[in-house]
C-alpha cells in the first residue's frame, strides 16, 4: 500500500487499480475508479474540488504495487462518515492514520504529473532505483498491513473484530439458550426447585510456585457449594480463607499457576475447564454470562475514557443496543438505577473527577447494563464509608430483585451481607465449614468459627468490648491434620486435633463440619449472645421496613 497526503486529503491506493480518498476534516471514507484516461478521473474528483494534478499520483504506484489483501467487495466501501462507525472502528481508524502518517516521510513519492494513461506511461530510471531502495521498508510496511487489514476486510475462520472500511464481524451473539440447555435443579424438601447456575464439587485447588514447579500450596481443600440463579449467597471468611479462588475459577481469572487436581467447576452444568473459547466467544461470555465487581472501581474504569463512552462501550461490542443513540440512553437509565444525580452530567466526567462510591456505582450499572446471569461482588464495600456502604448495599439488593440475577457476595464482614443474602457459606482454610439460608446461620449456627463471627459483629447501641478469635489461619504451605480450626477453637474435642471432622446436614439446607455435631460428642449450647445479637437484628430489619413502607 503506498499512499500520499495532498492538502486535506490521504490517499489508500490498492491492488494498482483502486484506490480511496479520506477527507481528513470530515473523515469521510471514498473509494474511486483508476479509468484509462485522466479525464474520467476528474469527472470523479471535481465534486470533492480536488485536481488530480494536485494529487501528484506516481504511475510507479499504479503499476508496481501488488499487496494482496483480498478486499471486501466494492459495494461494501462506499462512503463511510466516523459518526456511523462504532467505537472499536473509530479508534482503530484513528490508528491506522497516525501510523501511516508517520510512514509519509519514508513512503512519500516524488511529483509526477499524470498526463497519459497509466498503462503506456514508462517509468523513468530514477523513479525505479528509488524504489529499489526503500523495496525493503516497503515489504515490512506490507507484512505488518497483511496482519491487520486481511483478516477485518475479508471474513475467514479467525475472529473478525474490526475493519475501518468495512463492517464489524457479524458474529457478536452469544447462544445462552444453547449454553443453559443442560442446566440442572436442586429439589428441597418443601417441593420448591430452584436452578443451579453454579457449582464448585469436592475441588481440590493448588497453586504451583513459579520458581519451584515441584511446590505446590493446597488453596481449596474439597469445598462444595451450588449457587442458585435468582438468589443472593454470600461467601464469608478470613483473608486467606479461599473466598475469593473460588470465584476466581467461574470466570477463568485463577492464573496459570492454578491447578485443579480433584472436583469440577460447573456454570448451567458445563464444564468450565474443558470450555475452549474462541477471543470473540469469551469476551461476550465473560460479559453475559457471568460478570465481577472488585473491591477497587479505580482499576476496573479506563482514567482517559469519559464514563459515558466506557459504559456505552460494553452495551455496543456484546449487542445488548443496535446504535449509539440506543446505547447513551441506556447508560442514562443504569446511572439512575445505580441512584447517581444528574447521569447526563456524570456521562462527561472522567473517572477522577468522581468520589469512591460513586465510581463504585458506575461500575456496577457498567456490569448491571450487560444483563449477567452470575454477578460476583469481591468486597465491594470494604473501602466506602458506612454510609455509602449501606447505599451500595441496597442498591445491590435492588439490582438483582429487579432482573433476577445470581449474586455471589464475597465479604470478611457477616453483618454486611446479613441484611441482602438469602444463602451464606462460612469458609475457612480452604473448606466450607458451614452453610445454610440465612435465618439458620444467624439464628441457630453450629459451628465454633460462626459463633465467632456472629458475637464479633459490633453493635453501637452496646459499649461492650468486642469479642475476637484468637490466632490466625493455618498456612496453606503446612500439612493441615485434623479440624483446621482446632488450635483456635475454645470447643475443640480431643479427636479434632488428628482426625478431620464430616459434614453434618441439620436441614436440606444447613450443614457444617464440626464433630460437636457427632452423635457420641458431649452436649454443647451455642453461647447465649448468639439469640441477643439475632434478636436485635431482626428488631432492626423490621424498624427499617416500618420506616421503608412509611415513607
Amino acid at each position: 500500500m503506498k499512499w500520499i497526503n495532498r492538502r486535506n486529503y490521504i490517499v489508500y491506493i490498492r491492488n494498482s487499480k483502486r484506490f480511496f480518498l479520506q477527507d481528513q476534516k470530515t473523515n469521510e471514507i471514498k473509494e474511486l475508479e483508476l479509468a484509462n484516461s485522466n479525464e474520467t478521473l476528474l469527472n470523479q474528483l471535481q465534486p470533492l474540488e480536488l485536481d488530480v494534478n494536485e494529487l501528484n499520483l506516481s504511475p510507479l504506484s499504479l503499476e508496481q504495487e501488488h499487496v494482496e489483501l483480498n478486499l471486501v467487495q466494492p459495494t461494501l466501501v462506499q462512503e463511510q462518515s466516523v459518526d456511523q462507525l462504532s467505537l472499536s472502528e473509530q479508534t482503530n481508524l484513528q490508528e491506522v492514520v497516525q501510523t501511516q502518517a508517520e510512514e509519509q516521510t519514508n513512503l512519500e513519492l516524488e511529483s509526477v504529473v499524470i498526463t497519459e494513461p497509466a498503462e503506456t506511461l514508462k517509468v523513468e530510471q530514477e523513479q525505479v532505483e528509488e524504489v529499489q531502495q526503500t523495496q525493503t521498508l516497503e515489504e515490512q510496511v506490507q507484512e505488518v498491513e497483511q496482519e491487520q487489514a486481511q483478516p477485518v476486510l475479508k471474513p475467514t475462520k479467525k475472529p473478525v473484530t474490526k475493519n475501518i472500511f468495512g463492517k464489524i464481524d457479524k458474529r457478536k451473539n452469544f447462544n445462552f439458550e444453547e449454553f443453559e440447555k443442560n442446566v440442572k435443579y436442586k429439589e428441597f424438601s418443601d417441593g420448591t426447585r430452584k436452578k443451579i447456575a453454579a457449582e464448585i464439587i469436592d475441588l481440590r485447588l493448588t497453586f504451583t510456585n513459579p520458581s519451584r514447579p515441584d511446590d505446590r500450596a493446597l488453596v481449596l481443600r474439597g469445598p462444595s457449594i451450588q449457587f442458585y440463579e435468582g438468589e443472593v449467597h454470600a461467601i464469608i471468611g478470613e483473608s486467606g480463607s479461599g473466598k475469593s479462588v473460588i470465584t476466581s475459577l467461574l470466570y477463568g481469572l485463577a492464573g496459570k499457576t492454578a491447578n485443579i487436581e480433584e472436583g469440577k467447576v460447573l456454570l448451567y452444568n458445563n464444564e468450565v475447564q474443558k470450555f475452549k473459547f474462541k477471543d470473540w466467544e469469551r469476551s461476550k461470555y465473560l460479559g453475559r454470562v457471568i460478570s465481577a465487581v472488585f473491591q477497587n472501581p479505580m482499576s476496573t474504569l479506563n482514567p482517559t475514557m469519559k464514563i459515558g463512552k466506557q459504559i456505552m462501550e460494553g452495551m455496543l461490542i456484546n449487542g445488548i443496543v443496535k446504535n449509539r443513540k440506543e446505547a447513551k440512553q441506556q447508560a442514562v437509565e443504569y446511572l439512575k438505577l445505580t441512584k447517581i444525580n444528574n447521569p447526563e452530567e456524570v456521562m462527561e466526567l472522567y473517572p477522577h473527577e468522581l468520589s469512591g462510591g460513586m465510581i463504585q456505582r458506575v461500575v456496577i450499572a457498567s456490569i448491571v447494563s450487560l444483563h449477567p446471569k452470575i454477578l460476583v461482588l469481591d468486597e465491594p464495600t470494604t473501602a466506602l464509608d458506612p454510609t455509602v456502604q449501606a447505599l451500595v448495599l441496597d442498591i445491590i439488593r435492588e439490582l438483582q430483585q429487579k432482573f433476577k440475577m445470581c449474586v455471589i457476595f464475597i465479604t470478611h464482614d457477616l453483618g454486611v451481607v446479613a441484611s441482602i443474602a438469602n444463602y451464606i457459606s462460612i469458609m475457612y482454610a480452604g473448606q466450607i465449614i458451614e452453610e445454610g439460608t440465612r435465618d439458620e446461620i444467624l439464628w441457630n449456627p453450629q459451628h465454633p468459627y460462626t459463633w465467632g463471627l456472629i458475637m464479633s459483629m459490633p453493635d453501637v447501641n452496646k459499649g461492650e468490648r468486642l469479642a475476637t478469635i484468637r490466632g490466625s489461619v493455618p498456612s496453606r504451605l503446612n500439612d493441615i491434620v485434623g479440624d483446621a480450626f482446632a488450635v483456635r477453637n475454645e470447643y475443640a474435642l480431643t479427636r479434632d486435633f488428628t482426625i478431620e471432622p464430616d459434614m453434618y446436614y441439620i436441614s436440606d439446607t444447613h450443614r457444617a463440619k464440626t464433630a460437636l455435631l457427632d452423635k457420641q460428642a458431649p452436649e454443647y449450647e451455642p453461647p447465649t449472645i448468639i439469640k441477643e445479637k439475632w434478636e436485635a437484628f431482626k428488631a432492626k430489619q423490621n424498624s427499617k421496613q416500618d420506616t421503608h413502607e412509611g415513607s
